[in-house]
């Protein structure tokens, strides 16, 4: 599976595929030689003491491409934040993503993520091209945020 977002156009509303990387650890230097420098989505999590892993964010990336996006998120020393810069120092990080050339269709996607991870505090907008928005996500290593 090669990851990416694919939308199927039925009666006017959106059917999205979402096919996510592999979940991987998070070291800078990883990033740089194994992500690609294009546009698309991404998601982040942290493992806790329990061995559990918590999603820290979902976001896109666009001008600077997934590669810096995923560095910028994963570096403490990229944020002046301080509860942000203690949340991911010495902390065990993994990340996955999708890739897309399409603006709309990764903020429609984005969207779709934050209406059901975060219901009560969707940040993004969608597209606005679509009455109704469907989304299959697939993963290579069967992890799913909700499940």
């Amino acid at each position: 599976m090669k990851p990416g977002i694919s939308g199927k156009i039925d009666h006017g509303n959106i059917y999205y595929t979402l096919i996510w990387s592999p979940l991987t650890k998070a070291d800078k230097y990883e990033v740089t030689l194994r992500v690609p420098s294009v546009a698309g989505l991404f998601e982040l999590y942290r493992m806790d003491k329990d061995k559990k892993l918590n999603l820290l964010a979902v976001t896109h990336a666009w001008y600077g491409g997934l590669r810096s996006e995923i560095r910028a998120a994963i570096d403490p020393d990229v944020t002046n934040d301080p509860v942000k810069k203690a949340e991911l120092e010495d902390a065990e990080l993994y990340y996955r993503y999708a890739l897309s050339d399409s603006f709309p269709d990764i903020l429609d996607v984005v969207w779709f993520l934050h209406t059901t991870y975060f219901p009560n505090d969707v940040r993004v907008e969608n597209s606005g091209r679509y009455p109704r928005m469907y989304l299959n996500e697939k993963a290579p290593d069967k992890v799913y945020w909700l499940e």
